[in-house]
C-alpha cells in the first residue's frame, strides 16, 4: 500500500474565536458581516438556562438589533420546524441569524439561511451540493455543546419524518460566518449531554481518520482532537464548571467538525442517523454505542490503512502500543473506548436506550442510502450493517 497523497481538497469554514466570555462582543462581530436585524434560533433549554439573555446582551456591543428569538428546535430538528423558523424570519424581518444551541440548533439555521436566499420549501433544495443563488445572510453560531462542530461545517442533518430520514444538506455556503467558541456557555450543560456530545466529538475525529477521504491537514486536527478529547471529557462531565476542560472540549469539538467536513465519515455515522430517524436515538448516544463495534468491523480493512490508522488513535490517547503490531494496538484503542462509555456513564447497547429489535433490519437498510456510507473504506454489505447492529443491540 502506497502512502503517496495522490490529491485532495481541503477548505476552511469561517471566521473561529475562542475566549471565555467572547459572546459579550457578538454585536460588534455582527457589524463586521454586515447583519443588522438579528434572529436568534435556539431551544428552550438553552433558552431556560438563560443563555439566550447572554447572548441577547452580546448582540448591544454593536448596532445590530435582536428582532425575534425562535427557541422550538427539538433535539433532533426537522423540515417542518426550519419552515417554521423560516416564518418567523419572515414576521420580524430578520436579515441574519444567531444560533445558540447544540448541533440542532445550529443546523436549522443554516437549512434557514438556504430558504432566506431561495424562499419555498426546504425539501426543494435538496442536492448534492448547494449552490446558493444568492448571497448568504450573516449566521454567526454560539455552541453550546462540545459536540457536533456543526459552528464549522459544510452540511446541515434535518430529519424528514414522512420518509423516516435523515437529511444532509451540504454545501461550502452553509459554514456560518463566525463560531464562537466561548466555554462559559457550556458550563450548564448537563453530565449526559456533556459525555454523548463528546463521544460524537471523538467519533468524528476517528472517522475521519479511517475515510476513503482522509489526507494529512484533516489527519492532524482529527489526531489532536483525539488527544484532548481523551484528556478532556472526563473532567468535563464529572465538573462542569471546568473551564479548562469545557475550553479545549469546545475546541478539539471544532478541530473534528473541520476534519470531518472535509474527509468525511463512515459507517458509525451512516448506522447512527438512520438510528436518530427511525427512533429518535440521541445522535452523540448512538455514536458512543456503535463506535467500538464499527472500529472492529473496519479491522478487516487492512489493505486500506485501517489497523494503521487505528493505531495512531491509540497513541494520541496515550496508550503503550509501542511494542505491539497494528491489530492490537487498535484493539487496545477499542477497549480503551468502551472503558470510556463506562466511565462518563452512557450506555453500551442500543437495547438500553428503546431500540426495539424488530427494527434493526428496516434501519440497516437506510443505513446503506445514508452518504456517510460511500466514504467507508470497503464496501459494507447491508447483512453486515444488520449484524453490526445485533452486535451492538
Amino acid at each position: 500500500m502506497s502512502n503517496l497523497v495522490e490529491w485532495f481538497e481541503f477548505q476552511v469554514p469561517g471566521k473561529v474565536i475562542c475566549a471565555e466570555h467572547c459572546v459579550d462582543s457578538i454585536g460588534g462581530e455582527m457589524d463586521n458581516v454586515g447583519g443588522s436585524k438579528v434572529l436568534v434560533v435556539t431551544d428552550e433549554g438553552v433558552q431556560n438556562a438563560g443563555l439566550t439573555q447572554t447572548v441577547i446582551d452580546g448582540v448591544d456591543s454593536g448596532s445590530a438589533e435582536v428582532v425575534g428569538v425562535f427557541d422550538q428546535v427539538p433535539p433532533n430538528s426537522e423540515i417542518q420546524v426550519v419552515q417554521n423558523c423560516y416564518d418567523k424570519v419572515k414576521e420580524s424581518g430578520a436579515d441574519c441569524l444567531v444560533s445558540v444551541g447544540g448541533g440542532s440548533v445550529i443546523d436549522t439555521a443554516k437549512a434557514v439561511t438556504i430558504l432566506m436566499v431561495e424562499a419555498g420549501d426546504l425539501l426543494d433544495h435538496q442536492s448534492a451540493v448547494y449552490i446558493p443563488s444568492g448571497p448568504m445572510p450573516p449566521h454567526i453560531s454560539v455552541p453550546t455543546t462540545a459536540g457536533t462542530g456543526s459552528e464549522s461545517t459544510f452540511a446541515a442533518v434535518i430529519a424528514d419524518h414522512e420518509q423516516k430520514m435523515k437529511l444532509i444538506f451540504q454545501g461550502a455556503e452553509l459554514a456560518p460566518t463566525i463560531a464562537m467558541l466561548d466555554p462559559f456557555v457550556t458550563t450548564t450543560l448537563p453530565p449526559g449531554l456533556t459525555a454523548s456530545t463528546g463521544m460524537d466529538a471523538l467519533t468524528h475525529c476517528i472517522e475521519a481518520l479511517h475515510s476513503e477521504m482522509h489526507e494529512p491537514i484533516c489527519d492532524g486536527l482529527a489526531l489532536h482532537g483525539i488527544r484532548l478529547i481523551s484528556k478532556y471529557i472526563a473532567r468535563a462531565t464529572a465538573d462542569g464548571g471546568d473551564i479548562e476542560a469545557r475550553t479545549y472540549m469546545l475546541i478539539a469539538a471544532n478541530m473534528g467538525g473541520i476534519a470531518f467536513a472535509n474527509a468525511f465519515v463512515g459507517i458509525i455515522h451512516a448506522m447512527a442517523h438512520s438510528l436518530g430517524g427511525h427512533f429518535g436515538t440521541p445522535h452523540g448516544v448512538a455514536n458512543a454505542i456503535l463506535l467500538p463495534c464499527g472500529m472492529e468491523f473496519n479491522l478487516r480493512y487492512v489493505e486500506e490503512g485501517i489497523p494503521a490508522s487505528y493505531r495512531r488513535v491509540a497513541e494520541a490517547i496515550g496508550l503503550d502500543v509501542s511494542g505491539d503490531d497494528d491489530d492490537t494496538a487498535a484493539r487496545k484503542a477499542i477497549q480503551w473506548l468502551r472503558e470510556l462509555t463506562m466511565e462518563i456513564g452512557l450506555p453500551k447497547q442500543l437495547s438500553e436506550v428503546d431500540v426495539p429489535e424488530d427494527g434493526l433490519a428496516d434501519a440497516a437498510t437506510d443505513a446503506m442510502l445514508d452518504g456517510s456510507m460511500f466514504n467507508n473504506p470497503g464496501d459494507p454489505e447491508e447483512e453486515e450493517v444488520l449484524e453490526l447492529y445485533k452486535k451492538a443491540f
